[in-house]
């Protein structure tokens, strides 16, 4: 950008969605340590399970929101009408999601311990953020960058809002799990009245399910690796040790969201291979968040633990710079990989496949014994894949612009 001009509403926009991140990231975090105080460290384990399995099924609300943000943004005729067909293929979504959690929800249940209730009203909640993310998608194509902003709270403290109730009235994972599906409605609902208020089409055209499919695939992989050792750690480890795990994670993702603000603000350099100093100081500077956080987490181990979730786990305090290292591990994997994904490159999803089978593999046959077991395999793998993400990075391939959101 080169007139001052649209530097400025950039820097506002910055300063909006930046801000309203910080606030629907940090009510999240809420909902966690306020469970991690009310339950039990067996069921805050479950509760940990079932929020690793809804932050991998909410890809497909992320990448609503990057479909129908490109979609808006290249329309050159009626835009309206690419808005109402975004709704609607939105709403056909979040009924096959809260239909096919139904489904699940008794052997998802079985498989890692949570109560039915909680997993099938937790997967509804999703059905509900796909419309809330389809309405927060037009405000990005438009540019509406304020109008972002509030659906971005209004979904993210609803959402955590309704779980904190939740298990603070019930006591259970499954109030969580009633709470969070209520607040995400009405993070649907006022989203969708501020941002589209009527927006609706009668008609879908052919390619658009296939084009959304593409991004759906892209972000499910990252999403899958980024969240699937919380998972394995409720199936190998005892219930105790997954509630101590389940606390761990949430440093890590503390870590991996902290640096995303780099991320969004220099993705669109990355984007039809302008620069390569671009991916390069985006990785400098998410390395050195990473640095920062894990240093402060080696030295003040028992406090950051404490803070996240009570006294009761201050023994993994010595722990907790591990969990921060994955985390900022992690980000890296994250910058890189949007480098890729940007170009369209599919070698990029396939090295993250590939990671993801090994760490499966590696936990679920050898290192599952303990808590360290586990994060130590994620942090090698996570950083091995950064390595890989940076030696691709640096073999020049056609590029193509393709629009993603950082991952949560």
């Amino acid at each position: 950008m080169s007139s001052p001009q649209p530097r400025a509403a950039l820097a506002k926009g910055l300063v909006f969605v930046g801000a309203a991140t910080m606030i629907g990231n940090g009510a999240a975090y809420l909902l966690s340590m306020v469970a991690a105080r009310v339950l039990v460290p067996a069921e805050f384990g479950a509760l940990g399970a079932l929020l690793g399995l809804l932050v991998i099924i909410s890809t497909v609300g992320i990448a609503m929101q990057a479909f129908t943000a490109r979609r808006v943004a290249v329309a050159t005729a009626d835009r309206s009408t690419v808005e109402g067909e975004t709704i609607r293929l939105a709403s056909i979504v979040a009924g096959i999601i809260i239909v096919g959690g139904l489904l699940l929800a008794w052997p998802v249940g079985v498989v890692f311990q949570i109560p039915f209730f909680a997993v099938a009203t937790g997967i509804a909640s999703i059905g509900f953020v796909i419309i809330g993310s389809a309405a927060m998608g037009i405000a990005q194509g438009r540019e509406e960058h304020l109008r972002l902003s509030w659906a971005f709270i209004a979904n993210g403290v609803g959402r955590a809002t309704g779980g904190v109730i939740g298990v603070v009235i019930l006591q259970s994972v499954t109030g969580v799990g009633i709470g969070v599906m209520l607040g995400c409605a009405v993070g649907a609902f006022v989203s969708y009245r501020l941002i589209c208020p009527g927006a609706w089409s009668s008609a879908i055209p052919k390619g658009v399910p296939a084009e959304f499919g593409h991004v759906v695939h892209a972000l499910a992989v990252l999403f899958t690796l980024t969240n699937v050792d919380v998972l394995l750690a409720r199936i190998f480890l005892t219930e105790d040790q997954s509630g101590e795990y389940a606390v761990g994670v949430l440093l890590a993702k503390i870590a991996f969201f902290l640096p995303n603000a780099i991320i969004i603000v220099l993705f669109p350099k990355m984007t039809g291979g302008r620069s390569n100093r671009t991916v390069y100081l985006a990785t400098g500077l998410t390395a050195f968040v990473g640095l920062v956080i894990t240093g402060f987490s080696f030295l003040f181990g028992n406090l950051v633990i404490r803070i996240l979730g009570g006294a009761q786990y201050t023994e993994l305090g010595s722990e907790a710079w591990l969990f921060a290292l994955e985390g900022s591990a992690f980000a890296l994997v994250q910058v890189l990989l949007y480098a890729r994904l940007a170009a369209q490159d599919t070698r990029a999803v396939l090295a993250v496949w590939v990671a993801l089978a090994i760490l499966v593999a590696v936990v679920a046959l050898w290192r599952h014994e303990s808590v360290a077991d586990i994060v130590t395999t994620v942090v090698v793998v996570s950083l091995a894949l950064t390595v890989v993400g940076l030696i691709m990075d640096r073999r020049k391939t056609p590029a193509v612009p393709i629009p993603l959101e950082p991952a949560e």
